[in-house]
């Protein structure tokens, strides 16, 4: 016995009424809950609303990539560096098709041990696939060898900012910006980085540069507001953040920051109306052609899929999909790669695009609950109420305490039967 056919229409009229839940995620796991979420209603909406924006908020690209055209600065090379070329030790123990690029760079670097272009390649590597510590010590060896580069300081950047050190960040970026004043994301990461290190006089100075390189974007006035609300001026952080919002209507993190000046400026309908908006609120990717050049070397498919599972809770939909698909193309038969490109299109309310990914995800493992559990909602919010129930009790005879399976169920009203509770 599981749940009846009237339990399931129950819940299909609550599809109907449920309003979208704009959660931010990091793992299977809660991407799963978000979805459910988004059917079956949550509570505290509001609060979770604002402690999901206020991650989103806070993104970081995490991911640089490919080398700008050098500076003619005249900057001579320096000399040959002794620092031993990092190595990973177990290799022969990663993905085939990482290990393989990992030995080609290191062949490139041991035939030409001085050309720190190869070295910052073997860097870039490293950093796509998560080794961080490599790819520092890479990018550092890189700039003794090459130093009329920005790349390697522009990368530095990345990292020290990654790991919470925002000074040396702010001191990466302006020897990128000095080697290549043109690349105004780098502007943008600096006045971050700045902001991040206390100093808001110099990152106002230095989002101002953004806007003057790239004044049809949001990212400049974004700064400015940021910078204004920093400072203590809600009526100056009001303007810029109005004039980016105008810029691109659908910025996520925007619509939030002007939503929490606006309150501050005693108007909470207008505040209340930019959080509404932000279900539909996008967040978008700065312009900075590294960081997908960078995704393009990842061959490690694990690494895919949690880039792609990070870069869905940060709202990139599309950047998620090209790389699930990505993975998918490297291992069709990845169980979480199907798993969460499912979840991606639930999220979307492409429920019949994400049932033939759930579908698929339990041909290659029909042993996993997870696939059952959020097909069952895919089905539901199809039309397909019965067969929906048929994967929840099938999702709880294999795990009877699987937590989505749970959460389903007590969305619906209902209560384990003896003979889930005996499975």
């Amino acid at each position: 016995m599981g749940p009846n056919v009237e339990t399931a229409r129950g819940l299909a009229a609550l599809v109907v009424r449920t309003a979208p839940y704009p959660g931010a995620v990091s793992h299977s796991y809660s991407i799963s809950r978000t979805w459910l979420h988004r059917v079956a209603g949550a509570p505290r909406l509001a609060r979770r609303r604002d402690r999901a924006f206020a991650v989103a908020a806070a993104v970081l690209a995490l991911l640089p990539g490919c080398a700008a055209s050098p500076s003619e600065s005249g900057v001579e090379p320096g000399p040959v560096a002794t620092v031993e070329i990092p190595r990973l030790s177990n290799l022969s123990e990663l993905d085939p098709g990482f290990a393989a690029a990992v030995r080609d760079a290191l062949a490139a670097v041991d035939g030409d041990p001085s050309n720190g272009a190869a070295v910052g390649a073997l860097g870039r590597l490293y950093q796509a696939h998560r080794y961080v510590d490599q790819a520092r010590r890479c990018y550092e060896l890189a700039q003794q060898l090459d130093p009329s580069s920005p790349d390697w300081p522009y990368y530095l950047g990345f990292l020290a900012a990654a790991r919470g050190a925002p000074e040396e960040a702010a001191r990466s970026f302006e020897r990128a910006l000095e080697l290549r004043p043109s690349y105004w994301a780098a502007r943008v990461r600096l006045g971050n980085a700045l902001l991040a290190a206390g100093d808001a006089h110099g990152a106002e100075a230095a989002f101002r540069a953004a806007r003057a390189a790239a004044p049809g974007t949001p990212w400049g006035e974004l700064g400015l507001g940021k910078a204004a609300r920093r400072r203590a001026r809600p009526e100056t952080a009001a303007e810029h953040l109005r004039t980016a919002l105008t810029l691109d209507p659908t910025h996520r993190e925007t619509r939030y920051l002007l939503a929490m000046t606006e309150r501050q400026l005693g108007n909470p309908a207008r505040a209340g109306e930019l959080l509404a908006g932000l279900e539909d609120a996008d967040v978008p990717s700065l312009d900075d052609p590294m960081l997908e050049a960078v995704f393009a070397l990842v061959r490690d498919t694990q690494t895919l899929i949690r880039t792609a599972n990070q870069r869905l809770a940060d709202g990139d939909h599309a950047a998620a999909e090209r790389l699930y698909r990505e993975a998918l193309r490297l291992d069709p038969d990845s169980y979480d790669a199907h798993l969460n490109l499912g979840v991606l299109h639930g999220l979307a309310d492409r429920n019949r695009e994400a049932a033939t990914a759930l579908e698929r995800a339990i041909e290659i493992d029909p042993a996993r609950a997870d696939a059952y559990a959020l097909l069952t909602i895919a089905y539901l919010k199809t039309g397909r109420a019965e067969e929906g129930l048929r994967q929840l009790e099938k999702a709880l005879q294999l795990d009877p305490d699987h937590p989505r399976a749970l959460d389903i169920l007590r969305s619906l009203g209902g209560v384990l039967t003896d003979e889930h509770q005996g499975a």
